[in-house]
């Protein structure tokens, strides 16, 4: 099943992407004016974030992590494993993939990069990020670095698609601007902004090329 799945995702990243219009399913909108689309303030900042994807008795699984409590932008929040792109790194890939293994231990050698994900700016933090999808044949033993990371979650991948997961309700944004949201509520966790963005488009991918998934 797993196997299966790998080499549908495969063909699909052959495809173009389903992009903004995928994306925006999840944006956080100002309800004066739901179609905003604030581009970078100042010269932004570049990042770039991994979703692992591996398996579970065989279904399609996605690691996302919880950031901890602390005084920043992204207290709290559920993302993927990723950060700041350094001058050291030798591409939006690479850093990904060392960000990877800072924060949750998972060597380099255990990831299939299927490609990357279209990239989207965080007016909150000034961030334009760069997101990749990795295969992993099974979850290897993850080493936390708990400065950043508090805890991790496996979500099934179906579990995306399931009905009435996806929820609204205003949010308050690190800058204080009150923010009507879509969001994923992962059994109380709450998935929103940019990487519930990022995972609307994988979703996408999943949909238009109906790749099964359980």
């Amino acid at each position: 099943m797993f196997q299966q799945f790998v080499d549908a995702m495969k063909s699909a990243f052959q495809f173009p992407l389903p992009g903004k219009q995928a994306q925006n399913r999840f944006k956080p909108y100002l309800k004066i004016n739901p179609k905003l689309d604030v581009p970078p303030i100042f010269k932004p900042k570049y990042g770039a974030v991994m979703a692992l994807l591996y398996p579970r008795n065989e279904i399609p699984h996605i690691l996302l992590i919880e950031r901890p409590k602390y005084e920043g932008v992204h207290s709290g929040q559920i993302a993927f494993p990723g950060g700041q792109i350094e001058s050291s790194d030798a591409s939006h890939l690479v850093a990904a993939i060392r960000e990877t293994y800072e924060e949750i231990g998972v060597e380099e050698k255990h990831i299939e990069v299927l490609g990357n994900l279209s990239s989207l700016y965080v007016l909150a933090s000034n961030f334009m990020v760069y997101p990749f999808v990795g295969i992993l044949q099974e979850l290897p033993p993850l080493t936390l670095e708990r400065n950043e990371v508090a805890s991790v979650l496996e979500i099934p991948i179906y579990k995306f698609f399931e009905k009435n997961i996806i929820k609204e309700k205003e949010m308050k944004s690190a800058l204080g601007i009150k923010l009507h949201a879509p969001y994923f509520d992962l059994d109380g966790k709450i998935l929103w902004g940019a990487t519930a963005m990022m995972v609307s488009e994988l979703c996408a991918i999943i949909e238009q090329h109906k790749i099964k998934i359980q």
